[in-house]
Formats: structure tokens, sequence, C-alpha cells
């Protein structure tokens, strides 16, 4: 079973296996009748290239039918017009092999179609079947050589190794696209223009070619360079492979016919094919990798420009603003939303410095998140600030900051994506005031007080605190009730809050209880200030039911900062005079003692 699958020929069949021998016998005669000097191995070898291209695109199992056909070929070239019959054997079993370890060895470092559409895969190709390969072959057929002629072992391996590998590198590429069908693909995908263009470039080689050696007075070396660099740009890799062939075949049938620039130095023939051999690997490892980096930056631009449609599509519909910054912080991009969000145009951003609009209390913040980006180009980092709207309005910004970086990974600048955070700030802000907020007086309530009081334990600052209770506040509520209460004790906190200081503190513990701290105020200061807040309240008269009407008085107890004296004890002080003078008959103060 596994036998008959060796020589299974699939779907190509006879014909494209009879194709190949054709094909590898023709190179092979071609290469040996032509190139072979010294009387050893031919200076230049494409039959190589014939095997090794249809290898990389046949299956595993296929590969010892072509394996075999192209030896039986390769013998009879090298017995008819090669070293003879007694060589045949040798150099057939070591050009195949050449063939077939390359194959290997690019199948295993470059699996998948090979296309040189990279520099990787024109590295590996270069290293495998113009190194490697020719290299480690070229010994078993420098010693067959020798053995046969009694030639020099180290010539005829120098000779094969250059011959075999100026052959690969410059035919391969050609014949694999050719067995990969991309040269069928192209072709048939090509416009009428395009075609026409491809053959005035390949005309365009071989006159320029042929300009450079079918003749030996003027040097024009430079010629086919520059036709082929045009070749590649307009054709790509496809155009780099013939125009490589069409160069190294021209200039070997000039050169073999005694014209062309090498011909002029006065060198053996053999000088001259090695001459040319480095000539046209210069040209191949020139135009190979130019093709590859042109194709792949093609890629890269298209998906380039897919990219930045997509991209363009978003920044025009996004609900944020995207801002491109320079490292010097000079807005170079802005998106359209910013029309909408921030009343500006975006043209009229466009060079200016954001500093401009940011309120003064943020810049330095900004300035340093900017700066934080452009040091740190892998971290994202977020920032809120106040800028002002177009009309003039502030609004509070949330701003995502990240460097954009060159090939090197240096900074060049940062994308700012800025999301109007104006209402969720207002909605925080109104959630934070109703929890630290007694909602019927409007002053802080316990919990704002805990937190007030934990800032200031420890400050040093001289203060005094008072402590406030409605007198007979239970009555009032069942005498009168519970809405005339509520007046009561609004009118009392309104009355705090326009007696005490900005700075001083007010809140309400609980029920008719309240409390204030006045900063920097001594205790003689604060019982003068409480005292008015006593006597105002006292005057004050309020509606009840049934056309009555009735008035409250309040008492409080006062106590001062001293040294050494912990917060809570002095409102544990204030709280015993506030009884104190609940027990000395109400509607008064009392000091702490």
């Amino acid at each position: 079973m596994g036998g008959s699958r060796s020589f299974s020929l699939g779907r190509d069949g006879w014909p494209k296996l009879l194709g190949l021998g054709v094909a590898y016998f023709c190179v092979a005669a071609a290469t040996i009748g032509f190139t072979r000097y010294h009387g050893g191995v031919a200076l230049v070898w494409a039959a190589t290239a014939v095997l090794l291209a249809d290898l990389v695109n046949r299956p595993y199992v296929q590969w010892i039918n072509a394996a075999v056909v192209c030896a039986l070929v390769g013998g009879i070239a090298t017995a008819l017009v090669g070293l003879g019959v007694k060589a045949a054997v040798p150099f057939a079993l070591i050009n195949v092999a050449e063939a077939v370890g390359g194959a290997a060895l690019l199948r295993r470092l470059h699996p998948g179609p090979s296309r040189f559409e990279s520099l990787r895969e024109i590295a590996i190709f270069v290293a495998v079947a113009g190194i490697v390969m020719p290299l480690s072959c070229g010994l078993f057929a420098g010693i067959s050589a020798s053995w046969m002629t009694g030639g020099s072992v180290l010539r005829n391996w120098l000779d094969f190794f250059a011959g075999h590998a100026l052959g690969a590198i410059t035919f391969t590429p050609l014949f694999m696209l050719i067995s990969s069908g991309n040269v069928r693909g192209w072709a048939r995908g090509a416009t009428r223009s395009e075609r026409r263009a491809a053959g005035a470039c390949f005309a365009g080689v071989i006159i320029t070619t042929l300009a450079a050696f079918a003749q030996t007075s003027v040097p024009l070396l430079y010629l086919p360079s520059l036709v082929i660099v045009l070749t590649v740009f307009r054709i790509g890799r496809l155009g780099a492979a013939v125009a490589a062939a069409l160069v190294a075949v021209t200039a070997i049938v000039c050169t073999i016919s005694g014209y062309g620039p090498f011909s002029a130095v006065g060198a053996g023939q053999g000088s001259q094919a090695q001459l040319l051999q480095m000539y046209l690997a210069a040209i191949v490892l020139t135009a190979l990798p130019a093709a590859a980096e042109l194709r792949h930056r093609k890629a890269s631009f298209t998906e380039l420009q897919k990219t930045s449609t997509v991209a363009r599509l978003v920044l025009d519909r996004s609900g944020d603003v995207i801002m491109h910054l320079g490292i010097d912080g000079t807005v170079q991009y802005v998106s359209p939303s910013a029309r909408a969000i921030s009343g500006y145009d975006p043209e009229e951003l466009v060079g200016r410095k954001p500093h401009e609009m940011i309120h003064a209390e943020d810049i330095e913040q900004v300035v340093s998140v900017h700066r934080q980006a452009l040091a740190d180009p892998d971290e994202t980092f977020i920032v809120e600030y106040r800028a002002r709207r177009a009309d003039g309005e502030w609004a509070w910004y949330e701003v995502h900051t990240r460097a954009t970086v060159d090939e090197a990974g240096a900074s060049t600048g940062v994308i700012n994506i800025s999301h109007d955070i104006t209402a969720r700030n207002q909605h925080e802000k109104r959630l934070l005031h109703e929890a630290q907020t007694d909602p019927l007086t409007g002053l802080l309530n316990r919990r704002a007080l805990d937190v007030a009081l934990e800032q200031r334990r420890g400050s040093g600052s001289p203060f005094s605190i008072a402590l406030f209770d409605l007198d007979h506040f239970k009555s009032i509520n069942d005498t009168h009730g519970h809405d005339a209460g509520d007046e009561v004790l609004k009118t009392f906190a309104n009355l705090l809050n326009t007696a005490f200081r900005k700075d001083d503190l007010v809140a309400r513990l609980g029920g008719e209880e309240f409390i204030a701290i006045l900063d920097g105020a001594s205790s003689a200061d604060a019982r003068d200030i409480c005292d008015r807040v006593r006597e105002t309240f006292a005057r004050k008269v309020f509606d009840a039911q049934f056309g009555r009407t009735f008035s409250a008085t309040v008492s409080g107890g006062i106590s001062s900062s001293r040294a050494g004296c912990d917060l809570w004890d002095l409102i544990a002080e204030a709280d015993s005079a506030l009884y104190q003078a609940k027990h000395q008959g109400r509607n008064r103060l009392a000091m702490a003692a």
C-alpha cells in the first residue's frame, strides 16, 4: 500500500511529469554543453531550478516520481554532452539530491507556497538553494569530476558551487512562479494595458542587456539595472523573476559567443564566466529583495488605507473628541465630533495648544499626564480637567491619553480621547450633596460632620464649638403640628447660615440639635456670635393653625480649644455646658468650665 502510494501521480498525471523531464533535460543539456570549461563541471547550472521549483509545489508522495524522471534524463544529458557515461550516474544522483534536499529544507523552514513575498522568505531561499545545498553537494561533485577528468577537486567544487548557486537563485523564482500558477494567474487577471506594459519592460530588459553584452567597446553594465528597477516597480516579483532570467540568458549567450564587457578584459573563458556569475548574482539579489519589499509595502499601504477608512468612519461617528497632539502639545488633528461637543470647529483647534482652553487650576495636572504618556508609551493615562467651551461655559472632560510611536518605539506624540463628563460630575456632586446634607434644613448632616471633624483634628489652629438645642421642641410639634416644627427648624438653620462665617462649619446633629465650629474664634467671640443668634431667634414669630402665632427659644453650650485637649472632649464639654444652660432656665448660653 505504501509503495504504491509513493508512485502515485495524483491529478497531475504523466503529461506534467513528462513535461518536467523534457524541461530538465533541455536545460541540463544546454548548460552542460555551453558552460562546461576546464573539462570539469558546468559553470552555470539551471536544471536544479526546474526540479526544485516543481518539488516545492508538489505533494511529498509524488516527489519520487519527479526525482526518478529527472535523474534519468539528467544522466542521459551528462552522458551525451557532459563528462560521459562514466559520470552519468554519480552526477545524476548529486544533482537530483541537491534539488530534493533543497525542496525539503525550504518546505520545512517556510511551510506554505513559495511566492517570494517577504525578505525572510528570500533570505531562506538564498541560504538553502544558493549556499547550503550547492556547497554540500559540490564536494561530492568535485570529487567525482576530479576522478573522471583528473582535474583539481577544489576547482571543480568551486565551479559546481558557483554555477549551481547562480542557476538556483536566478531561475528558481521564475520556475516556482510558473509551477505554482502565479504566472498563469497574472496573465488571466492582467488588463491589456498591463500586458503591454509587461511586454515593453521585458523587451527593454533584453534590449539593454544586448546593448551591454553584444559589444565590447563601451562598458554599459548599468543599463539593464535601470530597466530591471522599472520592471520591478511596474510588475513586482514576477517582473523581477522574469527580468533576472532574461538578463542571465542574454548575457550568457553573448559572453559564450565572445561578446560583452567581460570578453574585453582579456581573461580566459572560465574567468569570464565567473565574472558573469558575480554580475548575475548581484542582479538577482538586488531585484528579488526589492520586489519583495515593494510588495510588502504595497500590502501594508493597502491595509493602512483600509484601516484608515475604518478609523475615519469611527472618528466621524464618534461621540468623543479624538485629538492627536505633537510632543510639544500642539494639536495636529481633531475629530469632527469636537464641533458638537465643545462648539469649536476642528480647523480652528489645529495648530493651537489645549492649554489656552484648560482651566488654570488643571493645567499642571494635564501637562504632567502628557509627559507621563510620552515617557511610558505602553501605558494609557487618564485625567479629568475643566476646559472652556466655545460659548464660554466650563465643561468637565475625562481624557484617556496614550503615546504614538515610530518604528523604533520612540514617542512621536499622543492621542487623546476626550469624553464630556459635565453631566456626570454634576450628578455626582448632587448625589454627594444629598448624601452629606440634611434634606430639611440644607445643613451638613451627621455623616458629613464626622468627616469634617476628622479633617480638622490635629490642625493646630484655635477654634470654638457651639452646641444648640431648641427649647421645648417636642411641645411645639405636639401643640402646633409637625409642619410648624419643621418651619422652626428651617428658620433656625437659615439663621445659623447667616450668622456664621463661610469657613465655619454648621451641621444638624439630628432632631432639634445643631452644632457650629467657629475657626479662629475665641470663647468670648463665640459667645457674642451665639448670643446674637439666640436673641434673634427668640424674636422670631411663627404662624400656627387657626391664626395663632408662637415663638421659640434655643439654648447653647460653648467650649474653646486649648493645648492637649481632644476634639471629642471639647464636644463633650460643650454638651455639658448646653445641659447646664437647660437647667438654668433655657433660652441662654453656658460656657464650658
